[in-house]
């Protein structure tokens, strides 16, 4: 009796081999940036910022995606984050911190983990809230993403990190 219930249930697991069921697989988390405008006006200003750093990669390279969770915290003015990140040689990367509009100067650098006296990559030119770093690495490993509040006029200030990889060099914009 159990025997033609068992044929039936292989006839159909067999049946659904012949078919793509992907559409079954759980979407892929391509950007994990909350799509709901937040109720916070500075979590809703960084979230705007974030939304137009996608929109930026997509528009230079449709296959471009987050490489690594993007990171929102808050500075002292003066005050240095360090995220560190694991980058692999031969992908290219581009990093996007923003900051609220209270701040006016955050800075952004790359350093290997190994070496943080040799800065690889920095948008260290004042007065811009939204640094933006472009790096390629030659070899695979840890690296340091420092985040600067160089200028803040509030006692502290929020800010984001999105970390991009393409698959091919992005057309500078």
């Amino acid at each position: 009796m159990k025997t033609p219930a068992l044929i039936a249930l292989c006839l159909a697991l067999t049946a659904c081999q012949t078919f793509n069921l992907d559409f079954l697989k759980p979407a892929a988390a391509e950007e994990p940036i909350e799509e709901r405008i937040p109720d916070d006006p500075n979590h809703a200003q960084l979230y705007h910022l974030m939304k137009a750093n996608r929109a930026r990669m997509k528009a230079e390279n449709p296959q471009s995606k987050l490489s690594h969770k993007t990171i929102i915290s808050e500075l002292l003015p003066g005050e240095q984050a360090d995220i560190e990140i694991e980058l692999d040689a031969g992908q290219h990367y581009t990093l996007f911190a923003n900051c609220t509009d209270t701040c006016h100067d955050l800075d952004l650098a790359l350093t290997p983990s190994d070496n943080l006296r040799q800065t690889v990559a920095a948008d260290t030119s004042g007065d811009t809230p939204a640094p933006v770093l472009r790096y390629t690495p030659a070899r695979s490993g840890k690296y340091r993403a420092s985040i600067i509040m160089a200028s803040c006029h509030t006692a502290s200030c929020q800010y984001s990190l999105q970390t991009y990889i393409s698959p091919d060099k992005p057309a500078v914009k």
